[in-house]
């Protein structure tokens, strides 16, 4: 089986992640995953399972006010799901909008609801989680013009529909979703949403697909965690394949259609402009192939004048937010995210 197959790292723990994982994690994933037989990946199958990937970590999270599932049709026509949860009182409130994590072709409106959860009772905000469509069976970009466009539908519509301040509004996801955050970033500036805050977690940056191998990445995390538990190199390699065949069958097609995108599509770091951008928080992981590239892009807004937080948990790999029954370093991710999505959306 090659590097690019193996989609999880369902087998005891590479020699090359000795020292560099907190010992709870790894009696965590000793317990639940590392003799789980390694077998070919069916996308359908994974997005079943996906949801519940990590649950033999996840804590229980709070009761709020409640919780309902809607719709929006945007102004291209398009419907997407959406998960609301509310807290206790009549509002109205600022809100979050959260973007799940997936790797562009997995994740829905469960893979994060512990932490939607959290961050509504936390932070005293309604959350609004958008279900984006996912590739290969939509083409990319779809997750970031999809998540941009229920973001203006609920800056121009959210007080009336959902009861929502828009006026303070923050964005946020993990992995895939850290990425699409960042890029509303930049699109919320360009188009005049006064965005209060961008809060992601172990985002992806880069565009990995101009490497052929671990080795060719300039971040020193991407080797140094190549063969990391959760996620590693190569399953970075299957999801970024996805991603770009969504765009047609041959090279050519795919390169073709490229040419068209904004080059912040496909890789933050060579965005056109840094500068006015919302305060913003960035966590990662130290596990994680993803730690450096997320840090260099913080370095990036602060450079340019931007306010930044940024904190690296250790010992963790990629997903860790995901085990807060056991991980402290998770606890932390949702306490201290929601603590930053309050003081935000309430103290700006």
């Amino acid at each position: 089986m090659s590097d690019q197959q193996k989609h999880e790292a369902l087998q005891p723990i590479h020699p090359s992640m000795a020292g560099k994982l907190d010992p709870v994690f790894e009696k965590l994933y000793n317990n639940n995953v590392a003799n789980t037989p390694l077998k070919p990946i069916d996308l359908d199958i994974l997005r079943t399972k996906y949801s519940v990937l990590y649950s033999y970590g996840t804590g229980p999270a709070p009761d709020v006010g409640r919780i309902y599932d809607s719709e929006i049709t945007t102004q291209e026509g398009l419907t997407l799901k959406l998960r609301v949860y509310e807290p206790e009182g009549s509002g109205p409130w600022p809100a979050h909008l959260d973007f799940h994590g997936g790797g562009w072709g997995l994740g829905d409106l469960d893979t994060e609801s512990h932490i939607c959860k959290h961050i509504c009772k936390k932070a005293n905000v309604i959350v609004v989680d958008v279900a984006y469509r996912l590739v290969p069976e939509n083409a990319f970009p779809c997750g970031i013009t999809d998540s941009f466009a229920a973001l203006m539908y609920i800056f121009e519509k959210g007080a009336q529909e959902f009861n929502i301040m828009t006026d303070k509004l923050s964005v946020g996801g993990v992995s895939a979703g850290g990425f699409i955050s960042l890029a509303l970033g930049h699109l919320a500036r360009d188009a005049g949403i006064p965005l209060r805050l961008v809060a992601v977690g172990t985002p992806v940056i880069d565009d990995i697909s101009q490497y052929q191998t671990a080795a060719d990445s300039p971040f020193a995390s991407m080797q140094r965690n190549e063969h990391a538990p959760t996620l590693n190199w190569g399953r970075l390699v299957w999801f970024d394949k996805l991603k770009w065949s969504s765009l047609g069958s041959t090279p050519e097609e795919i390169a073709e259609k490229r040419k068209h995108m904004p080059g912040l599509f496909a890789n933050l770091l060579v965005a056109d402009n840094f500068a006015d951008m919302a305060p913003t928080v960035i966590f990662t992981a130290g596990a994680d192939p993803l730690c450096d590239e997320g840090e260099a892009y913080g370095r990036k807004l602060i450079e340019n004048g931007v306010q930044v937080t940024m904190k690296r948990f250790p010992g963790v790999p990629h997903p860790f937010m995901h085990m807060d029954k056991d991980l402290w370093q998770a606890s932390e991710f949702i306490d201290q995210s929601a603590r930053a999505i309050g003081h935000a959306l309430y103290d700006s």
